[in-house]
């Protein structure tokens, strides 16, 4: 199973220690949208290893998890995109089933460069058979990634709070 991605322009690597500065220093840059949820930035460096032992945990207990989205141009970190079990308590019909997530570099976006690593996540995760439905959870506020959901062939089920912000559920059928 390969746990490399490459894109035209992108490698999606595994979490590592190796990519731990390239990390810290992507969760840590405060952005326009940093107030959206269901993960609010800056990240401090504390929080972002927690995060980076979390997804390498993902890894080796589950055999898939997020991936690291680098820009093959200059070797920077600008992304995480993948899928991982966040248990938020949203029940049985979304904690269930593995959660799509991504977030990319604020300069980067806008040039699609979030929809092709999400689109070469979900190519990847349909390979490894692990589930047949996938959710995720946005902030409504968050246009782009709501464009991205619709792109990538989500559809919102429901509506709900999360941390006391109002949240949309979506979920894609997995095509196995």
């Amino acid at each position: 199973m390969s746990t490399v991605i490459e894109t035209p322009r992108l490698l999606l690597c595994r979490h590592s220690l190796e990519l731990l500065a390239g990390y810290t220093a992507f969760w840590g840059a405060l952005t326009p949208t940093s107030n959206t949820m269901p993960t609010p930035v800056p990240l401090d460096s504390e929080a972002a290893w927690s995060r980076l032992l979390r997804f390498i945990g993902h890894w080796t207990l589950l055999g898939f998890g997020p991936f690291i989205v680098i820009d093959k141009h200059d070797n920077r970190v600008i992304g995480e995109v993948g899928f991982a079990y966040f248990h938020r308590g949203n029940g049985a019909i979304f904690d269930e089933y593995p959660e799509a997530m991504w977030k990319i570099d604020y300069h980067y976006q806008g040039k699609g460069i979030a929809s092709e690593a999400v689109r070469s996540a979900i190519v990847w995760f349909e390979e490894q058979r692990v589930a047949k439905r996938m959710v995720s959870m946005i902030d409504p506020r968050n246009t782009a990634s709501l464009r991205i959901a619709m792109q990538c062939g989500f559809r919102q089920f429901d509506s709900t709070t999360y941390k006391n912000n109002p949240v949309l559920l979506f979920e894609r059928s997995v095509c196995v």
